[in-house]
Parts: C-alpha cells; sequence; structure tokens
C-alpha cells in the first residue's frame, strides 16, 4: 500500500522573479527544514501560493513544522471569519485610487484579494492626512508581494475588507523614526542577498539583512548610506530582482 501524500499550504507567496531563476531557492528552504527527518517531500503553488506535500515517518512532524515557522494560508473563504489575524501579501500596488488589494491566499471556490481601503491606509499609516494610496504605498515601500499581518475587518458577500494589525503598523511607522535607509528586495532569499552584499563590498554600508518573508528581504543601510547607492553598486548581483528604495523622511 502506497502511503498518501499530506498536503499543505504556507503562507508564503511566490514572486515570479524566483520562478524565473528556478526553483533551487525553494528547494534549500526546504532541505533545510528537512535534515534529518524520514520522508519524501515535493513543492508546487496553489495560486502563487507556496504548497508542499510530504509523505513518510516524519511527513506530519515536517509539515507542522513548516507551518509552525511560515504560518498556513487561509485558502477557503467560508473559514474565514471576521477578526481574523492571516498573513497577505500586497498585490496590484498603485493600480487602484480607492486602497490596495492584498492577496490573503483565498482560492475556494474563487480565488479573491482583500480591499485595505484608502480610509484606514490613511489613518493607520499617514497621520489622517489625505494622501493617495500611491503616495502612502511609496512611503512605506509597500511594493507588490511584499508581507503584511491583517485583521479581517468587513465580509460582504464575496468581498473582504482588512487593515494592518498593530504589529505591522507600528513595524511600518517605526520605519519613520530612525534615520536608516532600507533596500526591499523582492525575489531572492536571505542567503542569497547577503552573498550580493559581500560580493559587491557593501559589508560597511549594510547593518544586516532581514528577512520579511522567505523571499522578500529588507537590506538596512547604515547611517549616511543612501538606499539608491546601494541598489546601483548592488543591482548588477541581483538582476531579475526587483529593487525598491526606502528612504527615511530625513534624507527625502
Amino acid at each position: 500500500m502506497v502511503e498518501e501524500w499530506q498536503i499543505a499550504t504556507l503562507a508564503e507567496k511566490i514572486p515570479p522573479q524566483v520562478l524565473r531563476q528556478g526553483s533551487q531557492f525553494i528547494a534549500r528552504a526546504l532541505a533545510e527544514k528537512a535534515n534529518g527527518l524520514e520522508m519524501e517531500s515535493d513543492f508546487g503553488q496553489q495560486g502563487q501560493w507556496l504548497q508542499v506535500r510530504a509523505r513518510g515517518e516524519d511527513a506530519d512532524a515536517f509539515l507542522n513544522l513548516l507551518k509552525q515557522e511560515y504560518g498556513e494560508a487561509s485558502v477557503s473563504r467560508s473559514s474565514l471569519e471576521k477578526w481574523n489575524i492571516v498573513r497577505g501579501f500586497v498585490a496590484g500596488a498603485g493600480r487602484i485610487g480607492y486602497g490596495v488589494y492584498v492577496d490573503i491566499g483565498i482560492q475556494e471556490p474563487r480565488p479573491k484579494d482583500a480591499l485595505y481601503p484608502l480610509h484606514r491606509m490613511r489613518a493607520q499609516l499617514a497621520d489622517g492626512e489625505p494622501k493617495s494610496a500611491r503616495e502612502i504605498l511609496d512611503a512605506n515601500a509597500l511594493v507588490d508581494f511584499v508581507p503584511l499581518r491583517m485583521i479581517v475587518t468587513e465580509l460582504e458577500g464575496e468581498n473582504i475588507s482588512v487593515e494592518l494589525d498593530d504589529v505591522a503598523r507600528d513595524n511600518l511607522v517605526s520605519w519613520r523614526k530612525y534615520p536608516f535607509d532600507r533596500v526591499i528586495v523582492v525575489g531572492a532569499d536571505k542567503a542569497f542577498v547577503e552573498n550580493a552584499v559581500r560580493a559587491s563590498g557593501l559589508q560597511g554600508d549594510v547593518v544586516k539583512v532581514e528577512s520579511l518573508s522567505l523571499f522578500v528581504q529588507s537590506v538596512l543601510c547604515k547611517i549616511g548610506t543612501e538606499a539608491p547607492g546601494v541598489i546601483a553598486k548592488i543591482g548588477n548581483r541581483l538582476r531579475g530582482v526587483g529593487l525598491k528604495s526606502y528612504r527615511t523622511p530625513t534624507n527625502l
């Protein structure tokens, strides 16, 4: 009797830049978690979300480890309830004027993004000032595939509304309190970006590389180092990867 596969859809969205470069980033990340476990596994996608399957003696332990570290996507609309905290990823940044869509993983009965409405964006990220959605997104380096912890605030028919939870909001607001520029890297894992920093001779300009998600990193610049300059130096080593400057207010 062939043992059945166990499947988990993780709360990790895969940027297209990763797939264009091959699947080695994903395979490497999963291999590290599978080290020493008795089972076989592989991965695919549900929508653009990372789906992992495993079978064998330690399959259950392996998938539980991944769920604990990365979270599990809310695949079914019927499983979603008001005030749930979910992990989402910015989708279609700047393409609409009345807010921004956030992909929270809903695939059934059909794919459906949630709306982070403009009035809540202004209240949470612009001190209530009448800024446009694009201005708020740019000011906070919120580009497609940046992950956010969201609270489900409205469920009306198929429509879903969300806003930042306190942890996510405080994190974004804290960036503006300190004089550090950042470079947001979309489509590479942490090890790849750290290697690019070293190869570009930027150790003296970069404090550290922080993981926002498995494939989105934040390169924290030292005081006095400007993000556009880091991008100019590191860009050749990160071809095909999305790079976005985050400028602190004092550096604008």
